[in-house]
């Protein structure tokens, strides 16, 4: 009995030694991380919010799921209390997408979710009854979302929110593009180029080009610069492409968006690819930029959302 008491507590030590992330757990930035980012957010915000402004940080997401998920929501709550440019509620419950609760806020942020968000995760193994109900909430809740968005409510979305919503075809036409791949995978260091340099939602970065370490995404249809004001995009010229890299490159115009904006009825949508490495939530001029497009679906700082194509001609 001894002898079994002390395995239980050797094993019980070995536990507590793995990082919560192989646990199965979102890992929690540290003391150290988060005094990072509350040094790298900007001082104050690029325009003064016209009101009081309450932002929704939805982090909720199903298969494949960001361990940068609570890096990004910390570092939206502390630009937003640096700067007094809004105040964010960090939620994964869906409850808040509901329209009494929705009208509450100016707008929202899909923080690196991912699949159907308004279905409980276990839908297929749900009794035909249950599933029924769900798919019932799932329609009320998305409705909810487009009328709050149609009406002038605004969308940040971070990384891998594009692949939200798979199922609902609606989505494609609110962000403008679907989630397709990632030929350069975590960790890969690409060369960004700065598409509009005098655009108000460009402003943090101060040169053309703009080198950065992070899973890089190809979208998909409906992802036109007829429909969509492209901002950021992916230099394939300088940026090094392996002969991997390049079999799983679907586009053959090399157009590889990465932040752009558009309109949606009244509201307005940001849309930025970076997020999946946690440092770049302590990286100054990402901050910057995710804070302007932040305060742009909010409604405060205007920019010009004709889509490229047209701005173009």
């Amino acid at each position: 009995m001894v002898g079994y008491r002390r395995w239980r507590l050797a094993l019980a030590a070995c536990v507590l030694l793995v990082p919560i992330c192989l646990l199965g757990q979102d890992p929690v930035p540290s003391a150290a991380e988060i005094a990072k980012m509350q040094a790298a957010a900007p001082e104050k915000a690029r325009v003064e919010a016209a009101q009081a402004r309450k932002l929704l940080v939805f982090s909720r997401s199903w298969g494949y799921k960001h361990t940068a998920r609570p890096f990004g929501a910390k570092a939206i709550e502390i630009m937003g209390q640096k700067t007094g440019a809004f105040e964010a509620v960090l939620t994964e419950e869906d409850v808040l997408f509901e329209p009494q609760h929705l009208k509450e806020f100016d707008a929202v942020v899909l923080n690196n979710t991912n699949e159907e968000i308004f279905l409980p995760e276990n839908f297929a193994k749900l009794p035909p009854a249950e599933q029924a109900l769900a798919r019932q909430r799932d329609e009320t809740l998305k409705k909810s979302f487009v009328e709050f968005l149609q009406a002038g409510g605004g969308l940040a979305v971070i990384h891998a929110g594009v692949a939200s919503f798979r199922d609902w075809p609606e989505f494609g036409n609110i962000i403008g593009a679907r989630f397709d791949n990632h030929p350069w995978n975590a960790g890969s260091t690409v060369v960004l180029r700065v598409e509009e340099p005098d655009h108000p939602l460009t402003a943090a970065f101060k040169e053309p080009s703009f080198l950065v370490t992070d899973e890089i995404y190809q979208v998909t249809d409906p992802y036109s610069r007829e429909k969509l004001r492209v901002l950021l995009s992916l230099d394939p010229v300088r940026t090094r492409t392996t002969p991997e890299q390049k079999k799983l490159i679907h586009r053959q115009d090399l157009d590889f968006a990465m932040t752009w904006i558009k309109d949606y009825g009244r509201g307005r949508v940001f849309y930025c690819a970076l997020g999946h490495q946690h440092e770049l939530f302590w990286n100054p001029i990402v901050l910057q930029h995710y804070l302007d497009g932040i305060q742009f679906v909010l409604g405060d700082l205007k920019a010009d959302t004709t889509p490229s194509a047209k701005a173009a001609r």
